[in-house]
């Protein structure tokens, strides 16, 4: 038995010897990262969600909840996910017919429809409304993913573009801030509901978008005309999203966003030197704290930039939304830290869901070996759509996003509250 094990091992040495040792540290190195992968990125994703009709319609019809998420693996890391979803993502071809929309103050949004409609569309199918990030378009990849996504399930999408977005030019130096443009998508979300009265309205927000997105539906309650929501990578808490794209590891992501604030200064750089303000200052800012002190609070009337960053976080309004709203957010989002995400809000709200993957970066959420295909959010967002028709057809949804066998109750007393400056780092509880 002794001389077998000595004839094995003398075998093992014989082979390891033919190899090259550069070849053994590579196989290493790779078995190790597997293991780390598996452990530390491969992991079902965190849900929040307070019992009610929301809840038991969600753990039947999202499965996606309560698997693994499998993060791209050669790039997991929140840099690296959130920049080559620019590169590796796919980018459908999807053409659009733009609708212009004139604006009470002289501004213009528009509305861009795939001109492609969905087989066997019909007037009460869902029309998924979406809404971009900061001067974002139609022709962002999560978007045009989306808008082929759907279609394949038969519901028609439209994308909304703010003031300035998508090669629009500024009609008046009034631009997107994302707090108070809440008109700006009331009049499309009319325009919509005018010519589509029988269709619910799903709106599908991201990043900014998401963040306006909470406004408009705390503001307007069941007035609002939309059915249900889904808002992927919005910051929660801007004063802990600002710190954190401070940090020297994040600033290239601090450079991009201000770069995108940039772009529409110069595109407009006329109608902005007309309103005095000083268009070659603006475009040295290097930063969008600069941004921000330097264009928005003045021309939008804050008080400073503290007034607006308190104002525009969307956390103190998630207790007013009253139609059933999913939350997707990573861990890792450096434009949404995980401690500002308030899950302990759906214990107090049963139609808002939280879902946190380990993983993602900031509207990332690639998948597998090849992140050309379907997201984690893409999958995410198909299967709320479906299960949003699933409630309308059993008669268990109404139209204005309101369950057919629940009255819940809202604080009544919170609608105006504004809480305090810099007091937005907030504590987990689970909801099981």
């Amino acid at each position: 038995m002794d001389e077998l094990v000595f004839e094995i091992q003398e075998t093992v040495i014989y082979f390891l010897d033919l190899i090259p040792r550069s070849l053994i540290i590579l196989l290493t190195v790779f078995c190790l990262y597997c293991v780390h992968y598996y452990i530390y990125a491969v992991r079902k994703p965190m849900v929040y969600i307070a019992h009610g009709t929301f809840r038991s319609f969600v753990q039947e019809c999202i499965p996606s909840l309560y698997r693994r998420y499998y993060p791209t693996p050669w790039c997991t890391g929140t840099h690296s996910m959130t920049i080559m979803r620019f590169f590796f993502k796919s980018k459908p071809h999807i053409d659009y017919k733009r609708e212009l929309i004139q604006l009470d103050d002289g501004g213009c949004a528009a509305l861009d429809w795939p001109v492609e409609e969905p087989e066997g569309y019909n007037e009460q199918l869902p029309i998924c409304l979406l809404l971009p990030g900061v001067a974002g378009h139609s022709r962002e990849s999560y978007l045009l993913n989306w808008v082929l996504g759907l279609r394949k399930m038969g519901m028609r999408s439209v994308v909304f573009l703010n003031r300035g977005a998508g090669g629009n030019k500024l009609k008046t130096a009034m631009s997107y801030d994302g707090y108070q443009n809440l008109d700006d998508l009331r009049r499309a979300v009319c325009l919509i509901k005018e010519r589509y009265p029988l269709a619910p309205i799903i709106v599908g927000g991201t990043s900014m978008g998401g963040i306006t997105l909470v406004h408009y539906l705390a503001t307007y309650g069941y007035e609002s005309f939309i059915t249900a929501a889904l808002i992927q990578s919005a910051g929660w808490c801007i004063f802990e999203s600002i710190k954190s794209l401070s940090k020297p590891s994040n600033m290239i992501f601090n450079l991009y966003l201000t770069h995108r604030y940039k772009s529409v200064i110069e595109a407009n750089r006329e109608l902005f030197e007309e309103d005095g303000f000083n268009v070659g200052e603006l475009l040295k800012c290097r930063t969008v704290q600069e941004i921000h002190k330097k264009y928005v609070v003045p021309r939008h009337g804050y008080e400073n930039v503290e007034d607006y960053w308190n104002k525009l976080s969307p956390h103190r309004q998630l207790l007013h939304v009253k139609i059933p709203l999913l939350c997707l957010n990573a861990a890792d989002d450096v434009f949404s830290p995980e401690k500002s995400i308030p899950v302990h809000l759906t214990e107090k709200n049963p139609n808002i869901a939280f879902v946190i993957t380990a993983k993602g970066g900031h509207i990332g959420f690639m998948e597998g070996l090849n992140p050309k295909q379907m997201g984690y959010n893409d999958v995410l967002f198909y299967e709320f759509a479906e299960m949003i028709r699933k409630c309308l057809d059993e008669g268990e949804l109404m139209l204005n996003g309101q369950w057919t066998n629940e009255t819940p109750q809202f604080p009544d007393n919170e609608s105006q509250k504004l809480y305090p400056l810099y007091q937005c780092t907030l504590t987990y509880t689970s909801v099981h």
